[in-house]
């Protein structure tokens, strides 16, 4: 076939009132003109595309054979069935074709509607019906097959999501397993060493109860030999003054000087003996406290007038500094003791120089009492070991004594003492300038009324 323009011939009148549909083709299947009933059939506009478009699969193969063959002259002509779409249906369609005797080309095809039989009209429109409810399925399946396409994507979507979780699951499962056994290890070394620690404490009960039972055999060993030793003690003192004072005759000066030496040496022995019996009683808790209003102004001028005579003989001044009277509720006599180990440690080792008891009212109540010497001072190593009882630093390198007399127990037992008051006994020195010890109490020890 030769090329041919897009334009119609025009159709002829006659053709344009036929009450079938009349079509007029170029040879590649497009529609040149139509005559308006295949426009008004299908709802839509059919001229100037191609005729394929608007047919279905089947009758594609039939308007391509139909293009293809042309009838030898004198061949009947061959009714054609081809099914178009419209806007929303399919219809079926019987046409003939009609190829150009006077197109000088004669590729010209005008395809002419066969009139219907009335007795097919019901089944042309039950077959309309039939294919546009197919059409109208097809499109709902279209939409669905779309939509189910998204949900198809959705699922592959959530269904990495949900891999992804699933691996994130699994290494948090494998890191929560390893924790676990750390935890289990763990677990496993906490039980062996509550198993060490509960022997070890096992142990220590065991110790402390045998400790327990050497303190006290060691406490009353001391009372023992304390209250044992008194006696023998007190007798020697005793002969001595009646040595001294001639009762059994008079003395020579060799004679004198023996007995006073021995009656020192007395002394100082049965001062060791009454400050063991003193650190037994407390470490043994039997000391009682008998709380009462005590001036800690005049508790220090009696303690001062006791210790003169030492002092004298050591010609060591004793000075008292006092913000006002300064009373506290607590134990006269263990206030007392405290005081007189304090100053008379002061006085033997103050190296001769004034001892100065300062008293004055504490910061938030109670009591502050400091004993100030102007001795040698203590060295930092051993200021915390002094108040170790038995121990005494003032010994020469030999470990005899350089002259000072004591038994190593007084700052032991006033140490005690101020913790038994419900107080604190604490030392500040500088060697070559000298020591403060400090002590406080409180308003009230405990026990005493209104406490």
């Amino acid at each position: 076939m030769s090329a041919t323009t897009r334009a119609g011939t025009g159709l002829h009148p006659a053709l344009r009132a036929f009450p079938g549909a009349v079509l007029e083709l170029a040879p590649d299947g497009v529609v040149l003109e139509s005559n308006g009933c295949l426009e008004r059939s299908l709802e839509r506009a059919v001229a100037g595309i191609r005729l394929d478009d608007l047919l279905d699969g089947a009758s594609r193969a039939k308007l391509a054979e139909m293009l293809r063959r042309r009838p030898a002259p004198g061949e009947p002509p061959v009714a054609w069935e081809l099914i178009l779409e419209g806007r929303d249906t399919l219809s079926a369609h019987t046409f003939y074709p009609v190829w150009s005797d006077d197109d000088p080309g004669g590729d010209r095809l005008w395809l002419v509607e066969s009139p219907r039989d009335p007795r097919f009209g019901a089944v042309h429109e039950e077959l309309a019906a039939v294919n546009s409810e197919q059409a109208s399925t097809q499109r709902q399946l279209s939409k669905e097959k779309a939509r189910l396409g998204r949900a198809l994507d959705e699922l592959e979507r959530e269904l990495g999501e949900n891999a992804q979780l699933s691996r994130t699951l699994q290494q948090q499962n494998e890191e929560m397993e390893a924790q676990n056994e750390e935890l289990l290890a763990m677990t496993e070394e906490l039980h062996a060493g509550q198993d060490q620690l509960l022997g070890l404490n096992h142990q220590l009960e065991r110790r402390s109860r045998e400790l327990q039972l050497a303190l006290s055999a060691r406490n009353r060993f001391y009372a023992a030999m304390s209250h044992e030793l008194r006696t023998p003690i007190n007798a020697v003192m005793g002969y001595n003054d009646l040595l001294l004072a001639s009762v059994y005759g008079s003395l020579n000066e060799q004679q004198e000087l023996a007995i006073e030496r021995s009656q020192r040496a007395a002394q100082h022995l049965r001062e060791l003996v009454n400050d063991v019996l003193d650190i037994s009683r407390l470490e043994a808790g039997r000391a009682e406290l008998q709380p009462e209003t005590v001036d800690l102004g005049a508790l220090v001028d009696e303690v001062f007038a006791s210790l003169r005579p030492m002092a004298q003989a050591m010609g060591v001044a004793m000075r008292l500094s006092s913000t006002g009277a300064v009373t506290v509720e607590s134990d006269r006599k263990q206030v007392r003791q405290l005081l007189e180990n304090l100053v008379s440690n002061a006085i033997r080792f103050g190296a001769g120089a004034p001892v100065f008891v300062r008293v004055q009212a504490a910061r938030g109540g109670g009591a502050q009492v400091e004993v100030v010497d102007g001795g040698p001072g203590i060295a930092p190593e051993d200021q915390g070991r002094i108040f170790d009882e038995f121990v005494q630093l003032a010994r020469d390198e030999n470990g005899d004594s350089t002259g000072v007399d004591g038994t190593g127990l007084g700052l032991p037992i006033a140490r005690r003492v101020a913790r038994l008051l419900g107080g604190q006994l604490d030392l500040s020195s500088t060697v070559g300038v000298g020591s403060t010890f400090r002590f406080t109490l409180p308003d009230r020890v405990a026990g005493a009324a209104g406490a």
